[in-house]
């Protein structure tokens, strides 16, 4: 993510770290969630959510399968005047589900019966994924009011389930608390420091990784 403001310890992470966090708690994932479908949160969710898949799989008659990868596209800023902008408060969105990719509601396609897994790098203030969290919700209600059959809509409306899995999670005061019904995963819990990933790195890559040793204990 971009530099804050003040004086704010910086923190590198390569690729391979951020590969072994997922890894490691994707063993988690498995046991405590088991999803069915990833929806990345672009930009910073799409790596994580792709690694993750890789150890995150569906079986079926003994044969193993992808989980589906749906994205989305947040922008956070906070309007300066003109044309100038920083990161703030306001989500503004950019892309929305592919609904014709997941199939229809009569081979359980859509969102319902399926546990969804929303995808980020990080968990900082919860702006964003308290809003993606409230627009999947809002889907999967108008999907379950399209349901006629009573007991079917209930069944499904008990199946599907959301959770969420970020790589870092600031440890930090946040703009809203997420529903006991939120399964919720991190891979590593931080101080407020700026973290800055590989994907981000405009510069020599090589340099970046080997600057980690100057990353800062907590």
């Amino acid at each position: 993510m971009g530099h804050p403001e003040g004086d704010v310890p910086m923190v590198r992470w390569s690729y391979n770290d951020v590969h072994k966090a997922i890894q490691a708690t994707a063993v988690r994932i498995k046991e405590e969630f088991a999803p069915t479908l990833f929806i990345a949160i672009g930009g910073g969710g799409f790596i994580p959510a792709r690694i993750l898949r890789t150890f995150c799989k569906t079986t079926t008659e003994g044969v193993k399968r992808n989980i589906p990868i749906q994205a989305v596209g947040l922008v956070l800023y906070e309007s300066m005047g003109g044309i100038a902008e920083k990161p703030g408060t306001e989500v503004v969105r950019t892309q929305w589900l592919d609904f014709s990719t997941l199939g229809n509601m009569a081979s359980r396609g859509g969102l319902l019966g399926r546990k969804i897994l929303v995808v980020d790098e990080v968990d900082d203030t919860r702006t964003t994924l308290m809003y993606c969290l409230r627009e999947l919700q809002s889907d999967i209600n108008k999907q379950l009011d399209e349901v006629e059959d009573e007991t079917e809509r209930e069944r499904l409306r008990k199946e599907t389930q959301l959770g969420i899995f970020v790589v870092h999670n600031k440890l930090k005061e946040k703009v809203g608390t997420l529903p006991s019904s939120i399964k919720y995963f991190s891979a590593v819990d931080t101080p407020d420091v700026w973290l800055a990933y590989p994907w981000e790195c405009d510069e020599d890559i090589d340099e970046h990784d080997s600057l980690r040793s100057q990353n800062p204990s907590f």
